[in-house]
């Protein structure tokens, strides 16, 4: 029997031991909200996040194939959206828009997934309101408050979660107290994770990928009148001994030796809205500043520091206004921002110092309708951006233009629905990476290649559902023109369908989903490198995720995860992609009479495979060590409210 086989008989008789004999159950119905534009929108469950809690955002998305995560480690995590690098979408925290350009050989946000309330994707077709440079789509992250967290009539609590897992003897404990004092409350969070090296399915250490990894919140609220008032503050610290290219484990030839990667992340938030609306006046106000500081410092051969380093700094500070208007059957958001995106750099390499920086200034305005007519429910939206980009020798790109999307669902009968949508994206001059800066962007033509660069999105959906079976399909492609990389421009193109079939049941579920996505870049297939900032080859993707309630407070599931070979097509691609299947289960457990105490098993890469995530650079270069991940890891975490 191969792997793949025993992998889901193993998780089907674990997980589905009441579903061939469960009853017919009458589910609750499901309302589409006038927020959901199509089918497009991947929404994370409560579930998918809850299970991430002890994880990184790798875990948020593992059963979701068109969003996929590479990298081994929290630091070198990128997400990718139907195969389009998350640099090319719309990615904001509490609102607060990310800047997520920094070094193509670490990741991008690092998040907490402890912390998260919501998680939204719009892949592809984005709403007008999601931001600025929403090109392939959108991230919404949304993180919890106080007020998420008070039971009914409770003014305190708390909660302290602590976990071990055993690949890498990982530990880690955390500590979130809340609380509500009249008009005013307010949360405190700080997290703590230690560990080892972990060791890859072959029993090989990965060299300087033992975690280490602060994790912080503040969330403050206070309502005056009709009027609330919450200030966020987020920060995600990992300062430790990395590979030189901390999402590698080195390149055939080259300097492969460790050097110290100190990375702080941090996100403010400052929201005034109102709490009772009228309809036509129910105003939000939101000032955000999101930072990346990364810094490396280069190893003599004693261990002690040269005289070699390089720090980077990514900032964006927005300012936004927008009101909700209630018109009848239809909802119109509408605003105007203004954000300032800054990337400087500053080291000395190869014994040479260098200062370099560039900037981009954007104001724009938009408006977005949602609404339901009939049997049809829409949305519009348009936007208006002025962007001014400052080179690193002073340079200008000052370009501006327009941006639009549409799209229906139509219940064309109870149980069917189809979806369409489109949209034309105005993307502006984005920052470099900073840590691509050097002295060739300082010369006077540097830029005279670079122009605005521009999206087209489509998306064709249907949906049926009949008793407790849900099936979907969906095509998608989205087009990205003139898309900045370093000092020139390339076309990149997207295109695939993504299939689903959910199955409910007394007590539990299961979900069935593939991805097949092809990404070219210039009208040709692209190697990893050629995508680096771009995107990457997700190729054919199947996960099945399933959870089961076996006893009152007793949970199990799992997910698999399932990759089919590809063939490497780029130019200069020396290694085929190979096909790999990783299985996770957990066990959750709250006993009766103890209904404040969590208990959660998990087993993670059950069957110990040895594999570099498809999502990971490098994997189709023979002479790249790509950063393989984990193997088999069994992990114990406890939590306990109060």
């Amino acid at each position: 029997m191969s792997r793949t086989s025993l992998a889901a008989l193993l998780l089907g008789t674990a997980v589905f031991p009441a579903f061939a004999f469960a009853q017919p159950i009458v589910l609750e119905p499901i309302t589409l909200t006038a927020d959901q534009l199509s089918t497009s929108q991947v929404g994370v469950t409560e579930d998918q996040i809850s299970d991430a809690r002890n994880g990184t955002l790798k875990d948020v998305f593992r059963a979701e194939p068109s969003v996929i995560v590479g990298g081994g480690m929290a630091i070198t995590e990128r997400v990718f959206v139907n195969g389009i690098d998350q640099q090319q979408l719309s990615v904001t925290v509490d609102g607060a828009a990310q800047n997520n350009r920094m070094f193509h050989h670490t990741g991008t946000n690092i998040i907490d997934p402890n912390l998260l309330k919501a998680v939204t994707v719009d892949a592809g077709v984005a709403p007008a309101d999601a931001g600025f440079g929403a090109l392939a789509g959108s991230i919404a992250y949304e993180t919890k408050s106080a007020l998420d967290l008070l039971e009914d009539g409770q003014t305190f609590g708390g909660v302290v979660t602590t976990g071990y897992a055993s690949n890498g003897s990982t530990a880690e404990g955390a500590l979130t107290l809340y609380g509500r004092q009249g008009p005013v409350d307010a949360m405190l969070y700080v997290k703590r994770v230690t560990g080892d090296d972990y060791e890859d399915g072959a029993g090989d250490d990965v060299d300087y990928s033992g975690a280490d990894l602060d994790s912080y919140a503040l969330k403050l609220g206070a309502e005056m009148g009709d009027w609330r008032a919450e200030f966020g503050l987020t920060q995600v610290v990992d300062d430790a001994l990395r590979p030189y290219r901390a999402n590698l484990g080195g390149v055939e030839g080259r300097t492969n030796e460790a050097r110290r990667y100190s990375l702080k992340q941090t996100t403010q938030t400052l929201n005034l809205r109102r709490l009772t609306a009228d309809g036509l006046f129910d105003p939000e106000f939101i000032v955000t500043q999101s930072n990346s500081d990364l810094d490396t410092y280069d190893l003599n051969d004693d261990g002690s520091y040269s005289s070699n380093y390089n720090e980077g700094d990514a900032d964006t500070f927005t300012i936004k206004a927008q009101n909700h208007f209630a018109l009848g059957m239809m909802d119109v958001t509408a605003g105007v921002e203004h954000s300032r995106s800054k990337a400087i750099y500053e080291g000395i390499y190869n014994d040479a110092y260098g200062y370099y920086r560039e900037d981009v200034t954007n104001t724009g305005a938009y408006a977005q309708a949602r609404g339901t007519y009939d049997r049809f429910d829409y949305g519009a939206g348009v936007r208006y951006d002025v962007s001014r980009f400052t080179g690193a020798g002073g340079q200008s790109v000052d370009t501006e233009g327009a941006s639009a999307n549409a799209s229906v669902t139509w219940h064309a009968t109870d149980a069917l629905k189809f979806d369409a949508g489109y949209s034309t994206v105005f993307g502006g001059t984005p920052l470099a990476a900073v840590y691509d800066l050097y002295d060739a962007y300082e010369a006077d033509d540097a830029y005279d290649d670079l122009t605005h660069s521009r999206a087209h999105n489509t998306i064709l959906g249907v949906e049926w559902t009949t008793g407790n079976t849900t099936l979907g399909g969906e095509l998608f492609r989205t087009r990205l023109n003139n898309t900045r990389k370093k000092l020139v421009t390339h076309d990149v193109d997207s295109e695939g369908f993504r299939l689903s079939a959910r199955q409910d049941w007394q007590g539990g579920y299961a979900t069935l989903r593939y991805s097949d996505t092809d990404v070219e870049v210039d009208g040709g297939a692209a190697t990893t490198y050629e995508l680096l900032d771009l995107g990457t080859i997700p190729g054919r993707i199947l996960t099945l995720e399933a959870r089961h309630e076996v006893m009152s407070g007793l949970e199990l599931g799992g997910v698999i995860q399932h990759t089919l070979d590809e063939e490497a097509t780029g130019s200069d691609a020396t290694s085929d992609w190979p096909s790999y299947t990783v299985v996770d289960v957990f066990a959750e457990y709250e006993p009766a009479q103890y209904d404040n105490v969590t208990v959660r098993a998990e087993v993670n890469n059950l069957f110990d495979r040895d594999y570099i995530d498809r999502a990971s650079y490098g994997g189709d270069y023979a002479e790249v060590y790509g950063q393989k991940e984990a193997g088999r890891s069994i992990g114990l975490s406890l939590s306990v409210s109060f």
